[in-house]
């Protein structure tokens, strides 16, 4: 019978019937034409093509009737029971278990939480902010476990100390009416000058104010947007010591790495940030018409984004006020950017930045000196690398929480600062306010 008419066949059907031989194949003679037929081929390839076609439907039942299906030899059953029973598939199957449960707990728990977290938020302590501008209508927000928000009746809930910020322009109508708990903090915050704050004794009524949060040093809570500690320690500090000749000695290797990489990109000598021109400041800015006769000064609207002022020398700051205490924050942001800060104007900052980290215009008599000095400073990389000594022992930090310190007072907890009531009878608030004076500047530099 040709190949090519033979009839497709499963392999397992013939391993089956290898397994389990027909009799009548065993009896079949092989024919003289034909080469010797293996003994365990199914029955119908040892037919002719008319014998095989008569067979061919009641063969596939007798096979199914007749054969048993495949069995697995004794190794293969080993095989396969030390598969189920492996370190493996007892792995993955506790694998399961732990997903079911972990799953059950979720379900389980989830409302718990959702239970405890609502318990704990009507326990937090409340910080109003009176007349912050850029928080009006936002959401309450977290700060260091007290809830800070700028709605003046959220959840009907009693707050615990109003902030009222004399940055901004604010009145006072309807403070009274805000709901309240017994100990309760009147809050006067300030982060600007005080000559430019609006005057909170001018009314016939005393001030409601029973605690201050100032960068002036002498408030019971000072506010800031940067500060300076020691490198393993977040506390604010109050004084420095003196520079050290060996500072590079005690810098760590990661802010030497960073500090001799900004150092090699500085090419310019001096940027100033776009400023107001107006009478305040029209001594700083006669004071800069002289500065440019000797020196090229390039002018930025910010050090922000791709162009941060990294390859400048200096950082020109103009300050109309001399206020006791106060630190422009542009020195600050100078600092930060590696930069070395030259206050022109400004006050006394002994105790508040660390010495020689900075240069003040009032150590030279006139501008011709100042420009002389930086350029000087800018060709002598050893000179001009010591400015930044402060680098091995402290650290400049942004207070990215600014009312933790208020939310650690009203909580009392462990750690919180100490302060001294200013009471309505003995006027506290109003000798703080006039005690303090910003000294008569004068008119010009020059």
């Amino acid at each position: 019978m040709p190949i090519d008419k033979l009839r497709p066949m499963p392999v397992d059907k013939i391993l089956s019937f290898r397994r389990n031989p027909d009799p009548l194949q065993q009896q079949r003679q092989q024919t003289d034409e034909m080469e010797d037929i293996p003994k365990f081929l199914p029955t119908r390839l040892l037919m002719d093509d008319d014998a095989s076609r008569r067979k061919e439907d009641n063969d596939d039942m007798e096979d199914a009737v007749r054969l048993p299906p495949p069995r697995r030899s004794p190794v293969s059953m080993r095989n396969l029971q030390r598969e189920l029973y492996s370190p493996r598939q007892c792995m993955n199957a506790l694998k399961v278990m732990v997903g079911v449960l972990t799953i059950c707990l979720l379900f389980t728990t989830i409302p718990l939480y959702r239970r405890q977290t609502k318990q704990e938020k009507d326990t937090l302590k409340m910080i109003l902010l009176w007349n912050e501008p850029s928080q009006v209508d936002t959401p309450a927000h977290l700060e260091c476990g007290c809830l800070v928000t700028t709605s003046r009746s959220y959840n009907d809930r009693a707050f615990d100390a109003v902030v009222i910020s004399a940055d901004h322009p604010y009145s006072l109508d309807g403070l009274t009416g805000i709901k309240r708990t017994p100990k309760f903090y009147v809050v006067y915050a300030a982060k600007k000058p005080m000559t430019s704050s609006q005057n909170p004794v001018t009314d016939l009524t005393l001030p409601p104010f029973n605690l201050t949060m100032t960068y002036r040093l002498d408030s019971q809570l000072i506010w800031t947007d940067y500060y300076f500690s020691h490198t393993n320690l977040a506390r604010r500090l109050k004084w420095f010591r003196a520079p050290s000749k060996s500072f590079a000695d005690d810098m760590p290797a990661s802010t030497k790495l960073r500090l001799d990489s900004e150092l090699r990109k500085k090419s310019r000598l001096a940027v100033y940030l776009v400023y107001e021109v107006n009478e305040e400041t029209l001594p700083e800015s006669l004071y800069l018409e002289e500065l440019r006769k000797y020196a090229d000064l390039d002018a930025h609207d910010s050090c922000l984004g791709t162009d941060d002022c990294s390859h400048y020398h200096f950082m020109l700051i103009f300050e109309p006020t001399a206020c006791p205490d106060y630190v422009p924050p542009q020195m600050s942001m100078a600092m930060d950017k590696l930069l070395v800060p030259v206050l022109i104007g400004g006050g006394n900052l002994t105790n508040l930045v660390p010495s020689h980290s900075y240069i003040s215009s009032q150590d030279f008599a006139t501008p011709k000196d100042l420009i002389s000095q930086l350029k000087h400073l800018a060709n002598s990389p050893k000179e001009y690398r010591r400015y930044f000594w402060w680098h091995s022992i402290y650290k400049l930090r942004h207070a990215s929480q600014p009312y933790c310190a208020l939310c650690s007072l009203v909580q009392k907890a462990p750690g919180a600062p100490e302060i001294r009531q200013r009471s309505y009878s003995t006027g506290g608030f109003i000798n703080w306010w006039t005690e303090y004076q910003c000294p008569n500047r004068s008119t010009t530099f020059l």
